[in-house]
């Protein structure tokens, strides 16, 4: 590493402490040699590295860290780093746990060291050494791998409406392993106050801005902050603005009202509006009165309504409701007319009518004929619900202007249920109602049966008809004769519940009552045969008490009665099997009803033992 050039330069090339020392340059002069001595000393300095003070340092999880060691030094010192489980490296590969080689970390050359994807089991002291010949320097790193900044779920920037001087709350979910504070940064820049007359900042981080003005537009900043960094989220404010409305109407609405004499009328002026509208009344006579206003007969309610009390005849004119604010005004005018006197509207009794509906049947007409003073206004409401003013046509259902009718085209079944007529004036109003059902022919719920009473008795023959509309009865007697209403004929009562009375029953009471149910969909019959007894039965020759018969042999159990009409004999079997005239004959067999009336026991046995009636 040393050269002699042809001009006499020596050059010595990475000079080391071993090239220190004297050098003689010897040279020829034409009148003799000379000499000339270089005296070379080898400048060193130790490793000297910056910032050797204890440093500490905080890593979000997963995140890459740079750690510098600027070191300096006569010859240039080698850098190495002592990892916090006593690993040096120096060199840019590492191993992992699974023998893998990877980049974990890195020195590049100027010393400084990469630690890549930092975890909690990275945490520790890291000491950086710089060695030369002439001795070493070391610097120590606590790293603390601390939790991630704060996330928020939603960040992306958004925009919200919010009228004019209400609230409006603008969220901020902010989560985090170390609890984030939530920071909140006005249009202007500043911090908002986490308490005041104009914001507040709720626990969960919504902030709260009261009585929004225009001058509150613009873009919030939700800053959520922890020592491992922050987060941000912002949110652009719109203050939503609306001319004022009165009633949901917006310029200039008119009205007629028709009022009754001392009595309280109570005229609304609903104004809604962004900022909220100032409303004030004018009179027909001139005067003014601001919201609210108390004073005489007259009062302004917080929500615009103006209470006349005690009207009078002098109050017929004009009254003005005006709502204003800076974007502009709307107005309702109201032309009051007083009337002496007024009738509430009344109704022809019933108030409810019922009426049957026929699947395919001709239209209906319902009728609301009510009086008053004024003249009514007639309103339907279907049984759904749904009002019909007059003049309106929903679908099969037509509410004529004047005289209040509905009609409804091609009626069925579907249509059932109750409608209600309303009808209103300024003195009140009153209500009819028809209940509509399809219709059904009458049934009649007593049994068919024949009557048979004892000579003097009262018979009772009941006829009960069920069906829509209720049905009219009607009987005839055997006579011929037909009864169509309640009433007396001598004997015969027919009474307001459709059954038939006839009192002190003789032989020529005998024979067939018809009763007929009928209504518009059709008509059912029950007919009573009627048999009088004038003299009751009696047994006149029945067999002993005790009858002892040989198995095998036919026994006759005789049963002769008498009696006007002639009396029917049953026989009641051990079995409680039961044999009548038109049924003499048991199931199995071997035992019969004559048709006088005797019982017959074909081949009597031990089973036949038993009492018989």
């Amino acid at each position: 590493h040393i050269a002699a050039f042809p001009n006499g330069t020596l050059r010595i090339l990475r000079l080391t402490e071993k090239d220190g020392g004297n050098y003689l340059c010897m040279y020829q002069r034409p009148n003799g040699e000379d000499m000339e001595l270089f005296q070379v000393e080898v400048l060193m300095r130790p490793p000297k590295i910056e910032n050797t003070g204890a440093q500490h340092k905080r890593v979000a999880n997963g995140d890459n860290f740079l750690v510098d060691c600027v070191a300096s030094g006569l010859p240039d010192p080698e850098v190495s780093w002592s990892l916090p489980d006593g690993t040096m490296i120096n060199n840019a590969l590492q191993s992992d746990d699974s023998g893998t080689r990877n980049r974990r970390y890195i020195i590049f050359g100027n010393g400084t060291l990469l630690l890549q994807q930092m975890g909690k089991k990275d945490e520790g002291n890291y000491t950086c050494y710089a060695k030369n010949t002439l001795g070493e320097d070391a610097m120590k790193v606590s790293v603390q791998v601390v939790p991630n900044s704060p996330q928020i779920p939603s960040k992306e920037q958004v925009s919200m409406w919010a009228p004019f001087g209400q609230s409006a709350q603008m969220t901020c979910d902010a989560t985090g392993v170390l609890p984030p504070t939530i920071i909140w940064i006005s249009p202007r820049n500043e911090i908002i106050p986490s308490s005041s007359v104009k914001y507040q900042i709720l626990n969960d981080g919504t902030l709260i801005i009261k009585k929004l003005t225009l001058a509150d537009q613009g873009k919030y900043a939700c800053v959520a902050r922890n020592p491992a960094g922050d987060n941000i989220k912002n949110v652009n404010l719109l203050v939503e603005i609306k001319g004022p409305q009165i009633n949901g109407h917006s310029g200039r609405t008119e009205s007629k009202l028709l009022a009754v004499y001392y009595q309280t009328l109570l005229l609304d002026c609903k104004a809604e509006g962004m900022p909220e509208p100032q409303i004030t009344w004018t009179t027909p006579y001139g005067m003014s009165f601001p919201t609210p206003y108390l004073g005489g007969r007259f009062q302004v309610h917080r929500n615009g309504t103006l209470e006349l009390r005690g009207i009078r005849k002098t109050d017929e004119g004009r009254f003005l409701c005006t709502a204003k604010n800076y974007l502009g005004e709307s107005s309702l005018a109201v032309d009051l007319e007083v009337a002496s006197l007024a009738e509430k509207p009344s109704f022809p009794v019933p108030n409810i009518e019922f009426l049957p509906l026929k699947a395919d049947g001709d239209d209906m007409s319902l009728e609301c004929r009510a009086t008053g003073k004024p003249k009514p206004e007639f309103l339907w409401i279907l049984p759904n619900g749904t009002a019909l003013n007059p003049g309106m046509k929903l679908q099969r259902f037509i509410h004529y202007l004047g005289n209040g009718t509905l009609r409804i085209t091609q009626p069925g079944v579907t249509d059932k249920g109750v409608y209600r007529c309303l009808a209103k004036n300024v003195a009140g109003q009153a209500e009819k109602r028809y209940a509509l059902e399809p219709g059904q022919k009458p049934q009649i719920r007593s049994p068919a049966a024949t009557m048979k009473i004892s000579f003097g008795q009262t018979l009772n023959m009941p006829c009960n008809a069920e069906g829509w509309p209720q049905a009219t009865i009607t009987w005839t007697l055997p006579n011929g004769l037909v009864l169509d209403k309640p009433q007396v004929i001598g004997k015969v009562t027919y009474l307001s519940n459709g059954t038939l009375q006839v009192k002190e029953t003789s032989k020529f009471d005998r024979g067939t009552y018809t009763c007929k149910a009928t209504n518009t969909f059709g008509s059912s019959t029950l007919s009573y045969p009627v048999s009088v007894m004038v003299f009751p039965p009696q047994i006149t020759h029945a067999p002993p008490s005790i009858t002892r018969v040989n198995r095998g042999s036919p026994v006759i159990l005789n049963c002769i009665a008498a009696g006007i009409p002639k009396p029917d004999i049953s026989w009641t079997l051990p079995g409680r099997t039961t044999l009548v005239p038109n049924n003499r004959f048991t199931a199995q067999g071997g035992i019969h009803m004559t048709e006088e009336g005797n019982l017959v026991i074909q081949d009597p046995g031990l089973m036949n033992s038993g009492i018989y009636k």
